[in-house]
């Protein structure tokens, strides 16, 4: 047999001073100590495709390329190199490794081949001993020859030229640091020539001139399939690369509607975070405080919030004490803050085919295009015609229509791929013709002919004719593809099929789990892909990673294949990506229920997609709703089971809790709830309890009485045994609390939240995740407002203060809000004007923050009321008004309407207005009556019967002293002692005018 001769990359890493590592250990020990670590090294080899020659005490050799070609050896060496050195993050297991990396021919012998590279020779395998010794400890070194292989691909840092011991000349050295960010859509040998785009390059250029001078661009491109919209980028990210200007390149994916937030993730990871893929969770974290920091001393939930949604929190960290939409809106005032801070930084962020974007990142993407404007970050988006942008033009935007090439464009590109024979004209002529100017279209229908081997030195075309040639060729981009897929031998078309049904990105962990029966071929069938250029390999940390070489390729190939074929892979892809993504669960529970549902196995998908419901729910109240219903619409035909049924009451319940804080009504949810509350009784009678409070606090949140929301708890309390079950009693007694506050029973309120005080630490993960925000702040909030209408003033100014303290520490815009609100209740029980203004001031700081209807409601009652202590009732009465308005309009904050209302006839009166006090009052006692809350129908009754005074004088007393005594009767029911001095008052007034016959009435001025 001959030997050959192969280019490859040689790897060799050792353990640093491994001397004096085990310089006190005998052999035996010395194994101990190094071998674990010789083990981890082979590993990363063997994760990138190369070979481990041999290992050496203290180190290792490894070849890539040789025994076994590999496509893209250099990189799959840099990948392992790599991942090696994230194996020994800062002396893992007291030691550090260095690495060394050379790329060259070598020869090799399969007379002296063992099957692991023994059969490997040349001077490449020495360069690369040498060059080992140049990199510091941590660090990787490689050859100038290596570098210009993943130049494009890497990022690496000048050392110089060195002299090699025992080889002659000078040897450029770079310092790997890590691969570039963004995914690298193109690799340099298999471009094609970029023709016919100067004019959208210069916009695109000109659009990075407007934005390095602070006037940012956002330019959208839009193009049909294969008219070259990544090309286009790919050629802009290349040229900014070049001018030092750092690009950040993300793409959605054709199942970017099974995993949320993905484009998102990327960002928050590579741009604003600077995360390495080598980084594991702590180095992340570090990155993200450090980066927080930039910013002003980071706050802990800011910093728990981020790490939670980034998938590197502690195993042991509490959840984020905040709801859904605060933790929503707070990630994206978090991306518009760091946007803002580099303003200074020239970059470029490149988001590509968004037309498979998913809503939540639609959001995402429109804040930062907000945010970007002003700064020095150009924003590019390339999509399909079909696609409608979903946020409004902003002003700084441009659109960059991409049309076909011309005629002559096309024909100069199809020339250079034909070659300048002279009798090829015509062909090149049908293909200009046929292609219609769609660059990638040409592309594939010239290999289309290369492959039939038309095109081949040697070939007559005068044999078949030229007419029969233009019947043969396929009519469509599409056709042209199913063509050479068709032409495809084996294992490279099965492969091809099964790389479709995994997606654009293809890890080879995931491919090598359902191929098993082809294990043998899989790096021929791999390479011959390769060669073909329907995939290519993709620079990846963690293991190999491909991608279909155009999206088409990739919808062509999934789509020719039949349905029965194509459920059994989708199986296998989900029970690999259930193994490859185990860290990143939650992350990937969405794409892994897409794969499940399209198998066919629908209980295994909505079991995932309750996962990804649950993961999305923490930042995303309305897409977790959808993703609820998605479970329940899974499991509509599925045989009843105790999974199955588990399943439908965790989707009812979640759907009432998520409801509520999105607007809907008790009507819309009941069904849910109805359903999920039978099913528990058969499956978790446990799970009763919390869909009884949900229930009641829709009922409420809908308008509907405080007292069956009382009711509804209390018979949750009848299901349990609180002793037993302390933290879920505490939870139940949290909602008793504020059922009780809203019914106006306020000692019974008290005693409830007593016991949730005295048991919060026994609340479990569960019940904290099923509330959604900080149960705890919840429950000092609510004790605040009783101890004022208990008449305890003192004990709830320290109420107060404790909660402001603990609420500087949350991210829930309402949490902020609602112990500043508390403290301007409190001003208007003393009539202290200072403290309102002071704590008014952080109620609009908060509300102008934050785009949320409920804290639009807060920030018009506290204003308003803060106007009414200045006695400047006009403002206060046109505030509560738009306050009233926007709770009907928008059907928010509903439980508050009454209390709105009571305080707007009060305003009313002040303004001497007193028929329209009347009229207000007499309709806050009417709704407060259907939806007993007692302590906005005190106080209504209280203005009403003044109001009468004010008008009527004497004439009325009969009717005033009635409404005097029914609001004397519900402050002695309620324990409503706040009232009690105003009561008094309008009653002695009531009590002199009836000893002045004649009089007709007194001012409000004079009663007081």
């Amino acid at each position: 047999m001959w030997g050959e001769l192969k280019q490859a990359t040689v790897l060799f890493a050792d353990i640093v001073s491994s001397t004096e590592q085990i310089a006190d250990l005998d052999a035996e020990q010395a194994m101990e100590r190094l071998g674990p670590a010789l083990a981890l090294m082979c590993e990363s080899i063997e994760a990138f495709g190369g070979t481990v020659v041999r290992t050496m005490g203290d180190g290792v050799m490894a070849l890539f390329g040789v025994p076994k070609a590999l496509e893209g050896h250099a990189l799959l060496a840099c990948e392992a190199a790599l991942d090696m050195q994230q194996a020994f993050p800062g002396g893992t297991h007291g030691l550090r490794i260095r690495v060394g990396l050379h790329s060259g021919q070598v020869a090799s012998d399969p007379r002296n081949a063992d099957g692991r590279g023994g059969g490997a020779h040349g001077l490449t395998i020495h360069l690369a001993s040498r060059v080992v010794s140049l990199a510091d400890p941590g660090g990787i070194c490689m050859s100038e020859s290596c570098y210009g292989l993943v130049r494009s691909l890497c990022d690496a840092r000048p050392m110089g030229s060195h002299s090699l011991k025992g080889i002659s000349g000078q040897y450029g050295v770079y310092a790997l640091e890590g691969l570039k960010t963004g995914s690298q859509g193109f690799h340099q040998a298999t471009l094609t020539p970029f023709l016919g785009r100067d004019r959208e390059i210069a916009l695109l250029q000109q659009a990075l001139h407007f934005t390095e001078h602070g006037k940012a661009r956002v330019v959208d491109i839009s193009g049909e399939p294969g008219a070259g919209k990544s090309r286009l980028c790919h050629e802009f990210a290349q040229w900014c690369r070049a001018r030092q200007i750092p690009v950040y390149e993300v793409r959605a994916q054709p199942y970017g509607h099974a995993t949320p937030l993905q484009p998102g993730l990327s960002l928050l990871r590579t741009f604003f975070f600077r995360i390495p893929p080598t980084d594991d969770a702590a180095a992340a974290r570090a990155r993200i405080a450090a980066r927080m920091s930039e910013l002003g001393p980071p706050a802990e939930p800011d910093l728990v919030l981020l790490y939670e949604f980034l998938g590197v929190a502690p195993a042991e960290s509490l959840h984020a004490a905040s709801s859904p939409k605060a933790r929503h809106a707070r990630l994206l005032n978090i991306v518009r803050e760091l946007l803002k801070h580099d303003a200074a930084t020239t970059s470029v962020i490149l988001i590509e085919d968004l037309h498979w974007l998913d809503e939540a990142s639609e959001e995402f993407i429109a804040t930062l295009i907000d945010a970007a404007s002003g700064s020095r970050t150009m924003v590019v988006l390339n999509y399909r015609p079909s696609y409608h942008l979903p946020w409004a033009q902003a002003e700084n935007a441009q659109k960059i229509e991409l049309g076909q090439l011309s005629d002559k464009e096309t024909e100069h590109l199809v020339r250079t791929l034909i070659g300048p024979r002279q009798e090829f004209q015509d062909v090149c002529q049908l293909v200009v013709r046929r292609s219609g100017g769609n660059p990638f279209f040409a592309e594939e229908l010239v290999r289309s002919l290369s492959d039939s081997g038309l095109l081949a030195e040697g070939s007559d075309l005068r044999i078949a004719g030229l007419d029969a040639l233009e019947r043969a060729l396929p009519a469509t981009v599409q056709a042209v593809i199913g063509a050479r897929l068709d032409r495809l031998g084996e294992p490279e078309k099965t492969l091809l099929q099964m790389c479709a049904i995994i997606g654009k990105e293809i890890p080879l962990a995931v491919l090598e789990h359902m191929a098993s029966p082809l294990a043998s071929v899989i790096e021929k069938g791999l390479n011959g892909l390769c060669h073909a250029q329907l995939i290519l390999p993709q620079p990846a940390v963690g293991g190999r990673r491909f991608t279909f070489r155009h999206p088409l390729i990739q919808e062509v190939a999934y789509s020719t294949q039949l349905k029965v074929r194509r459920g059994p892979l989708h199986c296998a892809v989900a029970l690999a990506m259930e193994v490859y993504y185990r860290d990143q669960l939650d992350e990937y529970a969405g794409l892994i229920a897409y794969h499940y549902e399209a198998a066919g196995q629908l209980l295994d998908a909505a079991s995932h997609a309750a996962r990804a419901a649950q993961w999305v729910g923490a930042t995303n109240s309305a897409l977790a709703i959808k993703h609820w219903h998605k479970v329940r619409a899974l499991l509509q035909n599925q045989p009843r089971s105790t999974a199955s049924d588990s399943l439908r009451v965790r989707a009812g319940g979640q759907i009432s809790v998520l409801g509520w804080r999105e607007g809907l009504t008790l009507q819309e949810v009941q069904p849910f709830i109805d359903e999920a509350t039978e099913l528990a009784g058969e499956v978790d009678s446990r799970s009763i309890q919390l869909l009884l409070m949900g229930e009641g606090r829709m009922l409420q949140a809908s308008g509907g009485p405080a007292d069956e929301y009382v009711e509804r708890l209390q018979k949750a309390l009848s299901l349990m045994d609180a002793d037993a079950d302390p933290g879920r009693a505490a939870t139940i007694n949290a909602a008793l609390s504020q059922a009780y506050a809203w019914a106006g029973m306020l000692e019974q309120a008290l005693a409830a939240n007593d016991i949730a005080l005295r048991d919060m630490g026994a609340i479990d993960r569960f019940d904290r995740e099923w509330i959604g925000f900080s149960i705890e702040h919840w429950v000092m909030g609510m004790r605040g407002r009783l101890l004022m209408r208990l008449g305890r003033l003192e004990d709830a100014a320290q109420c107060l203060q404790e909660l402001l303290g603990r609420g500087e520490s949350s991210n829930d815009p309402v949490i902020l809000q609602f112990a500043h609100f508390g403290y301007i209740d409190l001003a208007w029980c003393r009539q202290n004007a200072e403290l309102a203004h002071e704590h008014y001031a952080y109620v609009a700081e908060i509300a102008a923050k934050h785009e949320n209807p409920y804290l639009r409601v807060f920030a018009l009652s506290c204003r308003a009321t803060v106007a009414s202590i200045d006695r400047d009732f006009e403002t206060a009465a046109r505030t509560f008004s738009e306050a009233l308005t926007l709770v009907r309009h928008a059907k928010v904050a509903m439980e508050f309407e009454t209390e709105i209302l009571a305080s707007l006839a009060e305003c009313h009166r002040g303004l001497g207005n007193s028929e329209q006090a009347l009229d207000i009052a007499q309709e806050a006692i009417e709704i407060s009556r259907q939806r007993s809350t007692r302590l906005p129908e005190c106080r209504a009754l209280i203005t009403r019967a003044s109001a009468m005074l004010d008008a009527f004088g004497s004439a009325r007393a009969d009717q005033a002293q009635a409404l005097f005594a029914e609001a004397e009767r519900l402050i002695r029911l309620t324990g409503a002692a706040i009232y009690q001095e105003s009561l008094f008052r309008e009653q002695s007034r009531l009590a002199v005018l009836t000893d002045l016959p004649g009089h007709t009435g007194i001012s409000v001025g004079q009663a007081a």
